[in-house]
Parts: structure tokens; C-alpha cells; sequence
């Protein structure tokens, strides 16, 4: 129910009990008012009336009687006029009268024995009227007959009706203007207002912490609620600059003890990482000494030196591994189509897959936007596909490596996540490998195929990212493993936001 539904309702129906209230007493006061003056009005003419019956008493003048009282009740207020003889019987009777039933009344006899005038209300003739019964004396004072003059009622039920429409048509007017006003009022001092206070909550609820009220529109509560409003919207806008201040010092400390973690990692192994590029150091050494110490036949000579290359690019990969562990820079993000970035890493390994007879599948769509750095998530589902082909490499039967690609709306129903699945068809991950497969230098690989760095840059990466890398077996219908799979979940962006970058 609106607002000012609401303050009209008790309003109107108060204003309309106290005028139906006050409309009753008026007509009660005037209904008396009106009998008191007929009354008033009847006993003047009766006392009028009185003193021209007495004369023609008197001068036993009986048959202007009636023409007497003939032309008395031709008055409008006057309904008839009735003469009763010593003995309470009718002698005359007005001309609107003498075709009905009379009767006298009961008070005849007490004007009689007392002589006195009396005032009351009776039916005559089937109409309500008020009635003045007063003796007629002769000049000796003695009571010769009565008289009763009668004014008929019906004015008062007229008056009662044209006070009740009028108090009605005033009710009706007054309703109406109160109405009017009520509604121009609200929706001036209380409407607009409280719908620039709904639009402000509403901006404020889709994070539009600038907005601000109008504070000069409405009354001294509403001007004071919008005051109120913006105080809290400043407040909460410094509010929400001081977490973000407060998130970008913890995102640095986050880096800074990432790195720090890395440096730490880097330093307990150490003697891991000597050790790894001892032993091919070792090998290209005593190769090179083979080479000085006599002269070797050619094929002796090139599978020397072809060892020899072998060691080196191991230990160039060990060392290039630690680096992009170690001293990776700062992600640029920007919008990205992961798609493109996706199919890149295909064509790179077009050769590799080719060789290894690895089948390579996309479901989902071709394009997917997220927030990130191109080049580092290249280098990730670079490092998640070579895993993959690496797994599949002493596996018979189909080679296959599947891609998905998802999207997860947000509570505005637009993409907010985005998630890339990488599916072998190899092993699978051993189930004591699962909570250690992203810790840095740990591999199930066999000896010199691998570092155990890779998939420590690619969480590394992600994480940087605002987002998750998840690894799991894939399992069958009949619950036995067909498989590993990594997931890589990124933060959505919207393809207008790219155009505009």
C-alpha cells in the first residue's frame, strides 16, 4: 500500500466520523431551535386567534367563527384550527378539516378545570403536528369553550433532510480538498524525496558509493534522513578505498611472501639441485676427457659429443625452470581470450602430438574471456599439455587429450568464472602424488625426464591470476582411473571491455 494511501485512510475516515458526528448534533440543534420557534409561533397566533374567538363569543357573533378560522389556517404554517363547545364536543372546524374524523384531545379537559393554555404533540388527521389548546372565556372570565390551532411538523423532517444533504455535500467538498491536498503534499514533501532515497539505496546496493541526495528537498526529517544518507554513503565510500588500500597492501605482502617462500624452497634445495646437475656435469666430463685422452673412432666420437649435448640441455632446462620459479615478473593483466591462448599452445605442439599420435579435442566455446596475462597462461597449459603428453608416452592404446571449457555466471547472471580442463588418457596421478603433485622439485616422472617445477610456475601463475588449479584422476563408468585432469579456474571478463582496453 502506497504512502499516502496510508495517511489518507485514517485521516479521511476520522474527518468523515467527526462530520457525521457533528452533522447529527446540528440536526438535533436545529430540529430543537425549529420546535421552539413553531411552538412560539403557534401560541402567538392562538393568543391572537384568542382574543377575535372571545370577541365573537361574546357578541354571540358564532357564524364569523368559522370564517374566522377559516382564513387563520389558510396560513402556511398553520395545518387547522378546531373549536370546542362548554361540553368538549366540536362546534367548528377549519376548511382543510371538515372531511376527516376528529377527535379532541386528551388535554380538553384539563383546559377545562384549569383554564390554562397547553402546548403538545398529536396526530391529526394523520399528520404530526403541534398543537396550542387554550380556553375561550367571556368577559366575566368564565371558560365558554376551547380552541386548538394546530402547525404541522412536516417542516422539521424538510429542514431535518436539507440539513443532512448540506452537511453531506460539505463532508463530500471537504473530503475531496483534503484529498487533494493530501496527495499533492505527499508527493511533494514525502514522494520525491523518498524516491530520490530509493534510487540513492538502489545505486548504493550496485556499488555506486559516490551517489549523494539532494539534501534541500523535504521537510526537517527527510532533509535530515538524506543528511544521514550521505554521511553513511561517505563513510562507506572511505570505507570501501580503505579495504581496497588495505587488499593491494596485502595482494604485495601475499607477493612479497610468495616470493619469499620461493627464495626459501629454492634454498632447502639446493642440495637437490646440485645434485641433479652434478651428475650430468659428471657425464659430459668424463665424455670431453675420453675425447682428449685418445683418438676415438667417428661414431665413438659423435655419440660423445651427442651425450655430451644431451647433459648440457638438461642442465639448461633445470637452471631455466629455477628461474621461472624464482624471478618471474609481475603478471599484466588485461582481457584475454583464453581460446586463442588455448589454440596457440596446440599449434605449438602441433609436431610433438603429431609424433606421439596424441589426438587433441575441444568441447565447450571457442572463445572465453578472462582476465589475465597472455603469455603467463601460455606458459601454463603449455606446462599442463606437456605433462599430459609426457604421461601418455609409454601408454598403448587411444592418445587422447581433451579441453573443456565452461563458464560460471555470477549473482547478475553475466560470466564471473571461467574453468579449462585438461583430460589425459594417461595413468592418472597415484593417489599418494595427489597432495604434494604442485609442490616445487616433486615429480612422478622417471629419473632426468623431469624437474618437478612445472606445475609449481603453473599454480604459482594461476594464483596470481585470482584464480584456482585443481588436479584430479579422471575415472570411467565401471569407477576405474582412464585418466589425469587439471583444472584451471580464471576470473571472467566480457569481450566490450577488450575492445575498449
Amino acid at each position: 500500500m502506497r504512502l499516502s494511501t496510508r495517511l489518507l485512510l485514517p485521516l479521511l475516515t476520522t474527518v468523515a466520523l467527526v462530520m457525521g458526528l457533528y452533522t447529527a448534533w446540528s440536526i438535533k440543534q436545529r430540529e430543537a431551535t425549529l420546535a421552539i420557534e413553531a411552538q412560539r409561533e403557534t401560541e402567538a397566533l392562538a393568543t391572537a386567534l384568542g382574543l377575535a374567538l372571545e370577541y365573537a363569543f361574546r357578541d354571540r357573533k358564532l357564524a364569523d367563527v368559522q370564517d374566522i378560522i377559516d382564513r387563520v389556517s389558510l396560513q402556511p404554517k398553520v395545518y387547522g384550527v378546531l373549536v370546542y363547545g362548554p361540553k368538549g364536543d366540536i362546534l367548528f372546524v377549519s376548511d382543510p378539516l371538515r372531511a376527516t374524523g376528529l377527535t379532541p384531545p386528551r388535554d380538553l379537559g384539563e383546559v377545562f378545570r384549569i383554564g390554562r393554555t397547553i402546548g403538545f404533540e398529536r396526530h391529526l388527521a394523520g399528520q404530526h403536528v403541534y398543537s396550542v389548546l387554550r380556553p375561550i372565556r367571556n368577559p366575566k372570565g368564565k371558560i365558554v369553550g376551547a380552541f386548538e390551532v394546530a402547525q404541522p411538523l412536516s417542516f422539521l423532517e424538510a429542514e431535518r433532510a436539507a440539513t443532512r444533504n448540506r452537511f453531506l455535500l460539505n463532508t463530500v467538498t471537504l473530503l475531496a480538498a483534503i484529498t487533494a491536498v493530501i496527495l499533492v503534499l505527499v508527493r511533494r514533501l514525502i514522494g520525491a524525496p523518498l524516491r530520490g532515497l530509493v534510487g540513492a539505496v538502489r545505486a548504493l546496493g550496485r556499488g555506486e558509493l559516490g551517489y549523494r541526495i539532494d539534501e534541500g528537498r523535504g521537510g526537517g526529517e527527510l532533509r535530515e534522513l538524506a543528511r544521514e544518507f550521505n554521511r553513511m554513503a561517505e563513510g562507506l565510500e572511505g570505507a570501501r578505498a580503505e579495504l581496497v588500500r588495505e587488499a593491494e597492501e596485502r595482494i604485495a605482502l601475499e607477493r612479497r611472501l610468495r616470493e619469499t617462500e620461493k627464495l626459501a624452497a629454492v634454498g632447502n634445495l639446493a642440495a637437490s639441485l646440485a645434485h641433479e646437475i652434478a651428475a650430468p656435469l659428471n657425464v659430459v666430463s668424463g665424455r670431453a676427457e675420453l675425447l682428449l685422452k685418445r683418438e676415438a673412432a667417428p661414431e665413438v666420437r659423435e655419440r660423445n659429443l651427442r651425450i655430451i649435448v644431451e647433459q648440457i640441455g638438461r642442465i639448461t632446462t633445470i637452471i631455466r625452470n629455477l628461474l621461472d620459479f624464482s624471478r618471474r615478473r609481475e603478471p599484466r593483466i588485461r582481457p584475454v581470450d583464453l581460446g586463442s591462448v588455448l589454440e596457440g599452445v596446440t599449434e605449438l605442439l602441433e609436431g610433438e602430438l603429431a609424433r606421439a599420435g596424441v589426438q587433441i579435442a575441444r568441447i565447450g566455446p571457442e572463445r572465453a574471456w578472462i582476465r589475465g596475462d597472455a603469455h603467463l597462461l601460455h606458459q601454463v597449459f603449455l606446462n599442463l599439455l606437456l605433462n599430459a603428453l609426457q604421461a601418455m608416452a609409454e601408454r598403448d592404446g587411444e592418445r587422447r587429450i581433451t579441453i573443456r571449457l565452461t563458464s560460471e555466471a555470477g549473482a547478475d547472471g553475466a560470466p564471473a568464472w571461467v574453468t579449462a580442463e585438461v583430460e589425459d588418457t594417461g595413468p592418472g596421478i597415484p593417489p599418494h602424488a595427489l597432495p604434494r603433485v604442485f609442490e616445487p622439485f616433486f615429480t612422478t616422472k622417471a629419473g632426468g625426464q623431469g624437474t618437478g617445477l612445472g606445475l609449481a610456475v603453473a599454480l604459482s601463475i594461476v594464483e596470481e591470476h585470482g584464480g584456482a588449479l585443481e588436479a584430479d584422476n579422471a575415472f570411467g563408468p565401471d569407477g576405474r582411473v582412464t585418466g589425469a585432469v587439471f583444472r584451471v579456474r580464471l576470473p571472467a571478463a566480457s569481450a566490450p571491455e577488450y575492445a575498449h582496453a
